[in-house]
């Protein structure tokens, strides 16, 4: 095993490369935060001129944060060692997500990355403020401007692999006040086969549509309503065997509405704000017949769920040296699933939560942050975790907390269900030390350490596999980010992220965490002309093969995008993605894809 304080030594003294440590501008329900968390934004400008194909292309190039795929979940996202059910995704201020999922997670690359204004992601323990689902991080996305002005835009892309995208947004501002959006996008393309060597494509076929209707004032806030679909086709894995294969006709269909609702009363007392979501998610399975060995029964399964959130939270007190924000939340989910028609499961579980959090600053420089929650499953006794967050001389922060984790739905009831689970609890350590080397230079590193027990995990041989909790799990590692502004028109990006994430019950590594990962970005802006180059690295990972666990080698993988400004209206673009054409293992005999291209245009009036 590598030494873990060895490998620290040495990356700190090697000029690594990092990711920015933005602070918001924003106060929204979102963005209530703890001031000590390590945080990173990707602001509008940087996904633009990065033209990413997706949303978890720029995720998986941040430190400790990894993107994995298989043949029945399209990202996995891990961050820290914990497991990819840990993480808390929030669109435009409430959670979203897919309550019938293994993870309560849903395909991050059905929004469309053109729509996405600013990405935040918190690291670390966020239960207190937002729940279990946020034991090891959070992932905040906006859609909507800041700037209400008319504005409509037409783009379109074509590339490799038969690649079609076309999006089309309108804003219409009523006054300055107040703005109606309405955005719609459609993808196509055939997809290469996770299998390596093969002829097969599989069509993917991805629309979204939503709206929404926001307002400044005295109260201030929006309404929204969106709509996904994804049906695609799709390869499949041996329960064997855990190897991936080739499949006919295995139709996967996916589809999700949601309303919601973000609201600040500026000139009532404690300044509430308000959110509140519902959201329907229905997943279809369908696989015709085949003997004999391939599906000799046929599969017809039907997941549907309902999400229903509310949070509220107000600052009864704000002083000079003493804020206090307090809170309370409630998340309903249901579950069904139906087996060629016939309901096997149908259940719920509720979720309620009061949580306060107070900020002291005691000197310049010099603060102290501390938070509990209590929050009850079902009719489970309530648990109760704690946050606290200490900044030293400004740039040096600590942190400590303590999280709680019910297990989903589907790892209660599914078939791979285990409905004598036990929620999942963690403790999480972290030193995070910013440096502002000179106005063109930052350099931050964050120490972490967490621990697990009772996590979740897959277990059993193949073919006979449920959810069942392991004692104790632990993860110490390091995030280090650099960056540099070169010139004023080029900048440079870098993180590197190393950990050590083990399984102590089985004495492994945890599967599907790499060791080690990171990214070099290089962008360039000038006059009607912008340019990006990144390189992405991942280490070695432990995974299920197909007689046991096995290591999976790491790999490295360039990209690049170039944007000319026609002019003020008209922009023309391309990207190009795995520029070596490397087909490396994702996941346990699942290759990413090799090199694509796309070009693209888009006009605004």
């Amino acid at each position: 095993m590598k030494t873990f304080f060895i490998v620290v030594s040495l990356f700190v003294a090697l000029p690594a490369f990092a990711q920015e440590n933005v602070p918001s501008f924003e106060t929204v329900v979102e963005d209530v935060v703890f001031n000590t968390s390590s945080k990173i934004v990707i602001d509008e400008e940087t996904i633009k001129e990065s033209r990413a194909p997706s949303i978890t292309s720029l995720l998986s190039s941040q430190a400790n944060v990894t993107v994995v795929s298989t043949p029945f979940q399209p990202n996995s996202i891990f961050i820290r060692g914990g497991d990819a059910s840990h993480v808390m995704i929030i669109v435009d201020g409430v959670p979203f997500y897919d309550a019938s999922t293994i993870q309560r997670t849903f395909n991050l690359n059905s929004l469309d990355i053109k729509s996405v204004r600013r990405i935040e992601i918190v690291k670390g323990g966020q239960t207190v403020l937002y729940g279990g689902q946020a034991l090891t991080g959070v992932i905040k996305i906006d859609t909507i401007p800041q700037e209400f002005k008319d504005q409509t835009g037409l783009m379109g892309q074509v590339g490799t692999q038969s690649f079609r995208d076309i999006t089309a947004t309108h804003t219409s501002a009523l006054d300055e006040s107040k703005a109606f959006l309405i955005r719609g996008h459609g993808a196509w393309r055939d997809a290469e086969s996770p299998v390596l060597n093969s002829s097969e494509t599989y069509p993917r076929n991805n629309w979204n549509a939503e709206g929404a209707y926001a307002w400044k004032g005295r109260v201030e806030g929006n309404l929204k309503g969106i709509f996904l679909q994804d049906r695609n086709f799709s390869p499949n894995a041996s329960r064997l065997t855990n190897k991936v294969y080739d499949t006919e006709d295995f139709e996967q269909y996916t589809r999700q509405l949601g309303v919601s609702s973000h609201l600040k009363f500026n000139e009532m007392a404690w300044n509430p704000r308000l959110a509140l979501s519902a959201q329907n998610s229905l997943r279809e399975y369908t696989w015709p017949t085949i003997v004999p060995v391939d599906n000799p029964t046929g599969t017809e399964e039907d997941y549907g769920a309902n999400l229903r959130t509310i949070r509220l939270d107000a600052t009864p007190y704000a002083g000079e040296k003493l804020s206090i924000i307090s809170g309370l939340s409630y998340i309903y989910e249901d579950f069904v699933f139906r087996n060629k028609g016939v309901e096997e499961n149908n259940t719920f579980s509720e979720q309620r939560g009061l949580f306060t959090k107070a900020d002291y600053q005691f000197a310049p420089g010099f603060s102290l942050a501390i938070g509990g929650r209590v929050e009850n499953w079902s009719d489970e006794d309530p648990v109760g975790t704690y946050q606290i967050g200490v900044t030293l001389f400004k740039n040096t922060k600590l942190e400590v907390a303590s999280g709680y984790k019910i297990p989903s739905l589907f790892q209660l009831y599914s078939r791979y269900g285990n409905p004598n689970l036990k929620a999942e609890r963690g403790m999480q350590y972290s030193v995070l030390q910013e440096w502002q080397i000179n106005e063109n230079q930052n350099f931050s590193a964050t120490l972490f350490y967490s621990e697990f027990t009772d996590l979740l995990q897959i277990t059993g041989s193949p073919g006979n596999m449920k959810y069942d909790n392991i004692s104790k799990s632990e993860t110490r590692g390091i995030d280090i980010t650099y960056t540099l502004k070169m010139t004023p028109e080029s900048t440079v990006l870098a993180t590197y992220g190393y950990q050590e994430p083990r399984d102590i019950q089985n004495d492994r590594w945890l599967l599907r965490r790499p060791l080690v990962n990171g990214s070099l970005k290089y962008l360039r802006n000038w006059n009607k002309h912008s340019g990006a180059l990144e390189i992405v690295g991942s280490g070695t990972r432990s995974d299920f093969g197909s007689s046991g666990v096995v290591t999976l080698p790491g790999y490295v993988v360039a990209n690049a995008a170039y944007t000319y400004s026609w002019n003020e209206t008209l922009n023309f673009f391309t990207r190009l993605n795995n520029l070596a054409d490397y087909r490396y293992e994702e996941t346990y005999s699942f290759y990413a894809e090799g090199f694509s291209g796309s070009l693209g245009a888009e006009y605004w009036f």
